[in-house]
């Protein structure tokens, strides 16, 4: 079965398209507020951050390889029996697997590829789009349906992905913090589950840098 993603979407590199110039948010009133609150919380926090991390009593020793390292598969590219040799191959027992909430009326297909790894520990990522971001009550029932059809092969969930690109749906902190409060809820119906906040994607150095 084919996915069919929204026309925003690329499928070749799995992310949304690139934002026109016309597209991107606006400098505006709202979002500069909410840069100049993410800027003093961070200075305010920062002294408690920095003495978190000097006390943090570090590990003897590294860890295994296999517990530190992970890989994401798609059921969208590739043989699906191809992938599990590939895997069984590397011998990697973390998987991540992304499942966008749009997809939430046709989730077979990942529900299907990520029972081929029944014997892993998978971590699913809940992608957003902009129409859930503004619409917490939507990302709430996406997200715990994407629980509930899951929570028998796994209790790892990722919630959001990218938030500090505006085309992965969330123009500032706010956005994000927003679906976390309304993600609250969803803690409360699956007790047994672990989440993990959102990735952020690295920002695109210029050429310029490459010589450093």
């Amino acid at each position: 079965m084919t996915i069919e993603h929204p026309a925003w979407w690329d499928p070749h590199s799995d992310q949304p398209f690139k934002l026109s110039r016309q597209q991107k948010p606006r400098i505006t009133a709202a979002n500069l507020i909410e840069l100049l609150r993410t800027g003093l919380s961070t200075a305010v926090l920062l002294p408690a951050i920095a003495w978190c991390y000097a006390t943090q009593k570090r590990r003897l020793e590294p860890p295994a390889i296999k517990e530190f390292a992970g890989l994401g598969i798609s059921p969208e590219h590739g043989n699906h029996n191809a992938i599990v040799e590939l895997v069984a191959e590397l011998g990697v027992e973390r998987l991540l697997i992304r499942v966008p909430t749009w997809q939430v009326e046709q989730l077979d297909p990942y529900l299907r590829f990520a029972e081929l790894f029944q014997h892993h520990r998978i971590l699913i990522n809940i992608l957003q789009d902009r129409q859930h971001v503004t619409e917490p009550e939507r990302w709430l029932n996406a997200t715990s349906r994407i629980v509930d059809s899951f929570s028998a092969l796994t209790n790892e969930f990722q919630l959001g992905n990218a938030i500090n690109r505006s085309k992965g749906g969330c123009q500032n902190t706010q956005d994000y913090l927003n679906l976390l409060d309304c993600n609250a809820e969803l803690k409360r119906q699956y007790p047994q589950i672990q989440v993990a906040g959102s990735s952020v994607m690295i920002l695109n150095h210029s050429p310029l840098c490459d010589p450093i």
